[in-house]
């Protein structure tokens, strides 16, 4: 096994809570516990991973300003991030977090 094939297994890893929650989903996609799971896991991600949940829960729940708020300010930190990046010498851990956007 490659190094990048091991990195390509890691990027796919899902929980099996997560793997839960959306079995969840499926049988009623307004089940909040099973929301706040994947919520949760979606504010532990870089944005490019996250976005598609964000989206996918202010599709569900339009009308609910706490996820249009979750939602934005994930966009907003990470544009902060990059506003940093690009005017500021900031540590590379956190340059990590944007190298998707920096391109």
């Amino acid at each position: 096994m490659s190094g990048d094939g091991a990195t390509e297994q890691a990027a796919e890893y899902v929980p099996e809570k997560v793997k839960k929650a959306e079995k969840k989903l499926e049988e009623n996609p307004y089940d909040l516990d099973a929301w706040s799971i994947l919520i949760r896991e979606a504010q532990n991600q870089p944005i490019d991973k996250a976005r598609k949940t964000y989206e996918r829960l202010v599709a569900q729940f339009p009308s609910s300003g706490r996820f249009w708020k979750l939602y934005i300010e994930a966009e907003v930190n990470i544009l902060f991030y990059f506003f940093l990046y690009r005017n500021c010498n900031i540590h590379y851990s956190d340059r990590k977090q944007i190298r998707n956007i920096d391109n």
